[in-house]
């Protein structure tokens, strides 16, 4: 699979957003006091509810469920020696390379950001908000403040934040159990057989890899290196078998 972000500005998020910044802008404004109980509050709520919504709208955390069920099936191939492939294919180790220069260099961005917003917002926006004596006043102007900083945000993520997400995965090791592909690494790649039946399979015998991309709402392409990709394509197909009698099974 290869790693699919949440969209932060989908309209579930836009409308959770909205909803917060006028909280924000109601207790900074109303009740200053409690403004540190409320964001700890906030942190709280706000993990809860995009917990949620990640969970509902990416299949690829929901089936998160399948990692026992694969990793407990009978194993019929495990690769331990992927790397040495992975670290032959030059191209693919030269994507990555840029892959991750360029999340960094986002990374870095961000966290400059982050710094100018903490310094605006305590040597200019806090002196100009003390000089507002009207309740209401004070509330209009921080809820101006949080929709320009969510502008900003909007703008700096489609012009300037630059992540990128869209290479293979390609686990140093791994097993194909009857229940699907599982990695034996670190990187947490799996893929459940059902998912395997409509995806579009491919293989690179110069450098002996297979390659799976999803043609369905389940996001991934994943990268298996091996010896022998004539014995690892023959168990995938043989996994794609077992699950299409089982759902046969299940239908009858």
């Amino acid at each position: 699979m290869s790693s699919t972000g949440y969209n932060p500005f989908n309209w579930k998020f836009v409308l959770l957003s909205q909803v917060m910044m006028i909280l924000f802008s109601l207790v900074l404004s109303f009740f200053p006091k409690y403004f540190i109980e409320f964001y700890i509050l906030y942190i709280l709520v706000y993990l809860g509810i995009t917990s949620v919504i990640m969970m509902r709208s990416n299949p690829l955390l929901r089936e998160r469920r399948s990692l026992g069920e694969i990793a407990n099936a009978r194993t019929l191939y495990e690769e331990k020696k992927a790397s040495e492939l992975v670290n032959q294919d030059e191209e693919y180790l030269k994507e990555t390379t840029e892959v991750m220069k360029k999340n960094f260099s986002s990374m870095g961005i961000m966290f400059l950001y982050m710094i100018i917003l903490i310094l605006v917002y305590n040597y200019v926006i806090i002196r100009f908000v003390t000089n507002i004596d009207n309740t209401l006043y004070k509330f209009g102007f921080f809820v101006l403040y949080f929709e320009l900083l969510y502008g900003v945000s909007f703008l700096m993520n489609r012009r300037v934040l630059k992540f990128q997400t869209n290479i293979p995965m390609a686990p140093t090791s791994y097993k194909i159990t009857e229940k699907g592909i599982i990695a034996t690494d670190r990187s947490g790649v799996f893929l459940p057989s059902k998912y395997l039946i409509d995806a579009q399979i491919s293989q690179n015998r110069d450098k002996k890899y297979i390659e799976i991309r999803s043609s369905s709402k389940f996001p991934f392409q994943v990268r298996l290196y091996s010896q022998d990709i004539d014995k690892v394509s023959e168990l995938i197909e043989r996994v794609k078998k077992i699950e299409l009698k089982k759902q046969s099974s299940a239908e009858s």
